[in-house]
């Protein structure tokens, strides 16, 4: 519920995968939530315009239409080495980290890719890579790590 209205009924795993709007996706964890315009389709995929920005993403959507773009933290990975063997994640922007919170068992870091990305990484990981606020990173998500919602 949002301010008295129900804004999305289903089972506890709908709800947490599939959130109706950004008020659902916030409540349950999702850091990362944009907004584009779709762009162009190719078979199951489609590209959408952030700002300057472009994110491939899996979703049955038109040319020309509105979408929120939802990404849990869970689902981005960072990197500091841009010469890394190509993979699988069709997302991947250079970015700088705004800041990094300790959340728990990991730590939570915010970074500027043209748009804000959260990840949430190890402690571990945070050593090995060496990062820091106001380092630059290169952060990647899968295009089915994107879960899509018109508006």
């Amino acid at each position: 519920m949002d301010k008295g209205r129900i804004v999305q009924i289903a089972s506890p795993e709908k709800v947490m995968d599939h959130p109706a709007d950004p008020f659902v996706a916030t409540f349950v964890g999702v850091e990362t939530i944009l907004s584009g315009t779709v762009l162009a389709r190719q078979e199951s995929t489609f590209t959408a315009a952030v700002g300057d920005r472009r994110i491939e993403a899996i979703g049955e959507v038109g040319t020309g239409e509105k979408v929120f773009l939802f990404i849990r933290p869970e689902d981005v990975t960072i990197s500091t080495d841009s010469r890394i063997a190509a993979t699988s994640a069709r997302n991947t922007f250079q970015g700088t980290i705004e800041k990094i919170i300790a959340f728990g068992p990991y730590q939570k870091v915010t970074m500027d890719c043209g748009f804000p990305v959260t990840a949430y990484v190890t402690k571990g990981s945070i050593q090995e890579l060496k990062l820091r606020e106001g380092s630059p990173v290169i952060a990647s998500f899968k295009a089915t790590a994107v879960h899509v919602v018109r508006k």
